[in-house]
């Protein structure tokens, strides 16, 4: 039984992240950077990104990487290794770092419902596009290397 290689699921995180990293860069300190100013100033906030913003933005989008490959990894024994297991495990984690916050919000009222949809929408194709980048560097480790290793 093949166990999971946790220094690829990080690795291949590492490289989802960058691409999530680089469509969140585009789509929302772009695309929709007078809309994010416009929210922001209606909740009585600082339109300007900071430094810390950014950073933290960053290590979300590494961290999100690395839990869409370690999804990944979980659903390949069943699903079978390949683009469609990756793109899988890129929907589920869609929905449980994106779709549901951006319910969440939506339903508080506290950004427009519009600029949710359409970022979420982006980060629908960047989360399944960067779960197959990520993936496509993840191999399992065998058993029996592991047991060799440990000897």
């Amino acid at each position: 039984m093949a166990h999971t290689n946790r220094v690829r699921v990080v690795l291949g995180g590492l490289l989802a992240g960058v691409v999530i990293n680089l469509v969140e860069y585009v789509t929302n300190g772009v695309m929709l950077k007078a809309d994010w100013a416009s929210a922001m100033q209606a909740l009585g906030k600082s339109p300007e990104i900071s430094g810390r913003m950014i950073a933290v933005f960053n290590v979300w989008g590494f961290l999100a990487g690395i839990v869409a490959v370690w999804i990944y990894a979980a659903i390949r024994p069943r699903y079978g290794a390949g683009p469609m297991t990756a793109a899988r495990a890129g929907l589920v984690t869609w929905v449980l770092l994106i779709f549901l916050g951006n319910l969440t919000l939506s339903s508080l009222g506290i950004f427009p419902t519009r600029m949710l949809v359409i970022a979420g929408s982006v980060e629908l194709v960047e989360m399944v596009i960067a779960t197959i980048v990520g993936a496509s560097i993840y191999k399992e480790e065998q058993a029996s290397a592991v047991r060799s290793a440990a000897a």
